[in-house]
């Protein structure tokens, strides 16, 4: 289907909606959950390490096998993945409301099932024993990584009526 128009305004408005598509479904999406995981997540583990609640603190700098990067920033890779799904499957766009309890879930439930059953096995470290107290940090820190997305998402995505 052509569209035709003689006016430049409107050519160069449905010439941009792709391109912004892409950076509100894609991109954008990938650099908050990559900063909800700097800024949520591991600020969670950070905490619940400063009142005692949890052995391991946040921001580990040990190697992530088998790529050899920093934990906190493999993380942050794979969260801002995770976040381009969330986006999806939330179906998060500025004309819409703001699904802020389904992303706390999404990330507690989704996040935290994906690491122990599918990543952590990958790695050659099986679940084992009382899984409860991991489970909880789990969910608690991924939940705040949730949240935290659907903030920067929010706070980057444009409405129709500022583009």
């Amino acid at each position: 289907m052509a569209l035709v128009s003689n006016h430049p305004v409107q050519v160069l408005r449905v010439a941009c909606t792709l391109p912004v598509q892409c950076m509100q479904k894609i991109i954008l999406p990938f650099v908050a959950g990559f900063l909800a995981s700097l800024f949520f997540r591991e600020s969670t583990l950070a905490l619940m390490h400063a009142a005692g609640m949890i052995d391991p603190s946040g921001f580990s700098t040990a190697p992530f096998l088998p790529l050899g990067l920093p934990e906190f920033i493999a993380n942050a890779i794979w969260s801002a993945c995770w976040a381009v799904l969330m986006a999806w499957l939330l179906r998060v766009a500025p004309h819409r409301r703001a699904p802020w309890v389904p992303a706390f879930v999404f990330g507690g439930i989704v996040l935290t099932a994906a690491s122990v059953f599918v990543v952590d096995p990958l790695r050659g470290i099986w679940p084992s024993g009382n899984m409860l107290p991991r489970l909880a940090v789990g969910f608690t820190a991924n939940a705040m990584w949730g949240w935290g997305a659907l903030v920067f998402m929010r706070a980057f995505m444009a409405s129709e009526a500022e583009e």
